[in-house]
């Protein structure tokens, strides 16, 4: 196995900790499986969901939303 199939990946919707193998592997019965639709599968709950390198989707809307509200306490919109 490559590094990359290795990383662990944790789904934005259930929480389940998975490898990218792992995501592999449940989406063989995909028609899109062989173009590579660059999603990502959820083993546990089917979630499909873009891959990114260095933040999860969900880091990244905790830190829109906290930078939202760090400018509310400062007198900002």
């Amino acid at each position: 196995m490559a590094d990359d199939e290795e990383k662990m990946i944790i789904c934005p919707l259930c929480g389940h900790n998975f490898t990218k193998g792992e995501s592999q592997q449940s989406c063989e019965s995909c028609p899109l499986n062989k173009n590579n639709c660059g999603l990502i599968r959820c083993p546990n709950c089917g979630y499909e969901f873009p891959e990114i390198d260095d933040q999860s989707l969900m880091d990244r809307i905790k830190r829109i939303f906290n930078k939202n509200s760090d400018e509310d306490e400062k007198g900002g919109k």
